[in-house]
Order: C-alpha cells, then structure tokens, then sequence
C-alpha cells in the first residue's frame, strides 16, 4: 500500500502505469474531469491509497479475449486506486483494518475506487465512486439509476451507493458497449438479469462490426446492436424516436433530434423501477458531430409551483434542471444541462466553450419483458382527461393542472398508500386489492398538491381497458360538485375525449369519483 495526500500531480501519477505516463494521463479528458470531480466541495478529496495487485474480473474477462494473444506481455494483475475524504497515516490506516473501534468512523470518509488497467491510454478499468449528496427529494438530487457495492480492502468491507463506470476500451468495447455495461450494472441486481464484461457485450450484439468487419478491435455498435446486445442480456428495450425537427434558417429540415422536453418526461416516467437509461447523443467531433452514447441514472429536480391556467398540458417533468450521466470518455456521474428547446450543455462543452452543444439521437429505455405497456400509452389517456378536468377547474379559477406520469412497482405504490391522507377504509381496500408487479401511475397536481392518481396495469395489451383505480384527494365538498359537472356535461365533453370508444375512461372519471 502506498499513501499519497490528494494533488493534482499525485492523481495523475496514480493512474499511470508503466505503459501510459502521467503527463499522458494529464491531457486526457478523464483526468479533466476527475479533478474537477475530486475538488469539488461535495466530494474534497483528501487522501490516495494505491493497492497494488490487484485482479479485476472484468479485466481478466477482456485480457482472455484479446490482450492474452498479443505479442506484447501486457500483465493481468491491476491496480486499484482508492480515495478518501480525510487525511491520515499508513499507522492510522492499518488500525482501521483491524481495530473495531477505529474501523466505523475511518471508512465513514470513503470515496471509492478506481481501477487502472496495465494497457496502454485506456487505463481507468472498473470505477465505483461516490455520488454527489443526494436526496429523494425535490429540490435534491434523486440518483435513481444507482445500487449498493460491496467492497472489499484487506479484510475490511465497505458499502457506498453507486453505479459502476469504465472508460472505452477502443479494443473491445466502444461507447455502446459501455454505456450497456454500467446500464447491466444496475439491472442485474434489480432484474436478475446478466452482468456480463464488455467484451461478452460486444460479442452479443453481433458476429460482426456496422461495417461488416471484425468485431475486435471494436468500431462500435449501431443502435439494432445495442438492442441485440440487451435482449440478449434478458431485458427488452423502447427506443425513443425523434420528436423535434431542426430545420436551418431557410425553414428547410436539416435533422431529427430528440427533444429536451420529451426527454426529461421519458426519464421522469422510467425513472422508479431505476434502470440507467441510455442516451445516444451527438456529441461535437472536429467542427462536426458524432455519435456517442451515454448512462443516465440520476437527475435535478425543483418543487412544484402553482402555475395559472394554461392552453396546453403541464408536465412535472419540466421541472427537471439537470440529469447526471455516466459518459465513458469523461467521467461518471457527469453534469448535463439542457441549454434550449434541443441542445445540452455536456462536459464536452463545459470543459470546451468553443465546441458545438449535444444534441439527442435516440432514447433506450431497458425494460423487463413484462411490461408491454409504454409511455406514450399512457400520455394519450391523460391528454384526453387532462382536457375534460380542465374545463372543470379553469371554470373554478383554480391553478393549472400539472401531470406526473411515472411507472412502479406495485408494492411501491401500495407502500405510498399507507402514508396518504386517504382514510382508513379506503387503505385497507386498496391495500388488499390484487394488482399486477408493475403499474403506471398518473398523478395530478395542483402546485404542490396532490388532486388524483390514476393507475394502469403496465402489463395488459395497449388494446384493453387498463384503467385500475382513481384515487380522488379533493376535499369532500368539492367532490360531488365534479362529478355533478362531468355528469351533466357528458353529452359535449365526452366527445372531446379522443381515445378508443370501447373503452370509455370519460365514464371511468365518474364512476370512480362517485364511490
């Protein structure tokens, strides 16, 4: 073991190795970023403990596959770079590692860790790192994508809460691959699904490469890739087309970009059952743009407001400031910000203002195969009720409605139960009612409010009734005034409900309401 004060100069030499020097190191955009992450206030590193020989299994998993039949000797064993928020001696250390007294509080400044793999520039291998502070709150940071690790130094085991990162091995994992890697990390202890190294990823995704050539050394996958490669890691993925077209100064369309609004309802809306969803970007590439993917697992969110009447619906979504993703030529946790209708701020032109801005391919929401319901099933139905309870409200100058649609574990959702403020009777029936694993769940509020909940069984077939329940939390005596005006204004409100006639969620409202 070897102890370093946290610098600058001593990161950069801990993650060296004999084939990639520390000035190397020091022009590469993850140590940019690693400094940056280090010296921020949140996470004000203090110490380096560098453990030498180390076997990393993912490693061991790539240098079989490729590194082992190269004529150059690279080695097999690594080395595992930890970091600290506290400053102590190797006498210090080595009494954490067996004094039970000293241990508790000792580790309590943990950091994490990062392993360095003895290849040349690739280097940083198997990362788990502390998040930013964060809680499940709004106006904090929700780090949803995120697990527990269990790691182990010396006899000592530590716990912290996050998801693993790696950079792209160009050899046998580009940015797909790895994006579907950390994503898997997070997955395969939820689902119990399989984790798998990233040169097993790139081998399910194809025999061979986009262009029909090799797959190692690694040109990256394609987006048919990527869903090939989750498939075959036991989820099923959503891809998220396009919804924005950019067009040039003459009105002609240039483009067709994901844009920043849908995007923040489509990670609102997955983020419960807290799969890493995958963003593939066009990140700024010599005065162009390439393709690039990444893994979000976490975002920002401000508190809701009381807003006037709007034209249009009113999503909870918006309220998202920031996303933080894992993007494997940066760094994990990495600050995303959206900057207008389409365009993000990334690390790429933080650490470079004179680059063009990110914009959004496609979304790929990893999914278990059970739910054969999608977002977009949903905001259909809650357009069409949106439109009817509008005309409710706006008559009553009440604050605009504001949705939330979000789908979750049913023993979630009965968890959320027994702490409303439903009554006793009402818990108790919902609470025994039989409900399939996963639903969708479509809350209405006024500021910060709660008005109704409606749920969906995200496991039925987009063509039935999966309409379950309304949960009404009006008071008492405005109750009976909705259902007066929903019933007496069926004949001309209902036709304004555009959804499938033979399933009349007009009539859902006031039979629901009227219980």
């Amino acid at each position: 073991m070897k102890i370093l004060p946290y610098s600058v100069e001593n990161l950069a030499k801990a993650l060296s190795n004999e084939y990639t020097s520390s000035e190397v190191i020091s022009s590469k955009n993850h140590f940019i970023y690693l400094k940056d992450y280090f010296g921020s206030s949140d996470i004000d590193a203090k110490s380096i403990v560098i453990e030498e020989n180390y076997v990393s299994k993912d490693f061991l998993h790539d240098y079989a596959s490729y590194y082992a039949l190269c004529f150059e000797p690279y080695p097999k064993i690594c080395k595992r770079v930890h970091f600290f928020k506290s400053s102590f001696t190797e006498v210090e250390l080595k009494a954490s590692l067996i004094d039970a007294n000293v241990t508790a509080n000792f580790w309590n400044s943990y950091l994490g860790f990062i392993v360095i793999k003895p290849i040349p520039v690739t280097v940083i291998g198997y990362t788990v790192l502390k998040t930013y502070s964060s809680k499940q709150a709004f106006d904090e940071r929700n780090f949803w994508g995120i697990r527990e690790y269990v790691i182990h130094f010396h006899g000592t085991e530590i716990k912290i809460k996050s998801l693993a990162f790696q950079e792209q091995d160009s050899v046998l994992a580009a940015c797909a691959t790895t994006a579907i890697w950390s994503m898997l990390n997070k997955a395969a202890i939820d689902f119990h699904t399989i984790l798998k190294s990233p040169s097993q990823i790139t081998k399910d995704a194809d025999n061979v490469s986009p262009d029909g050539s090799r797959l190692f050394p690694n040109k990256g996958l394609n987006l048919l890739q990527i869903c090939q490669a989750i498939f075959n890691s036991g989820l099923v993925s959503e891809v998220k087309q396009p919804d924005y077209i950019l067009r040039n100064s003459s009105g002609e369309p240039i483009g067709r970009f994901v844009s920043n609004s849908y995007l923040k309802k489509i990670l609102n809306a997955y983020s419960p059952i807290g799969i890493p969803i995958i963003l593939v970007i066009k990140v700024p590439n010599g005065g162009d743009h390439g393709l690039h993917a990444i893994t979000v697992s976490g975002f920002k969110q401000s508190a809701p407001k009381p807003i006037p009447p709007q034209t249009q619906i009113s999503w909870l979504s918006d309220s998202i400031e920031k996303f933080y993703a894992h993007d494997d030529q940066w760094g994990p946790f990495a600050r995303v910000e959206f900057k207008n209708e389409i365009e993000l701020k990334t690390p790429w032109t933080v650490f470079d203002p004179n680059q063009k801005s990110t914009l959004i391919s496609n979304i790929v929401v990893s999914i278990y195969p059970k739910i054969r319901i999608s977002y977009e099933d949903i905001e259909v139905i809650v357009l069409g009720i949106d439109r009817i309870l509008s005309f409710f409200f706006n008559n009553q100058n009440i604050a605009d409605l504001v949705w939330d649609i979000k789908i979750d574990f049913s023993e979630n959702f009965k968890k959320q139960i027994k702490h409303s403020a439903l009554e006793q009777n009402e818990k108790i029936s919902r609470l025994t009612q039989s409900l399939p694993k996963y639903l969708w769940v479509a809350s209405c509020y006024i500021a910060s409010h709660k008005v109704f909940e409606f749920t969906f069984d995200a496991t039925d077939v987009k063509n039935g009734m999966i309409g379950k329940d309304l949960i009404c939390y009006l008071p008492n005596e405005i109750k009976p005034v909705l259902v007066n005006f929903l019933a007496a204004n069926k004949a001309i409100l209902q036709s304004l409900f555009n959804h499938r006639a033979s399933h009349n969620y007009y009539q859902f409202l006031i039979d629901r309401l009227s219980i």
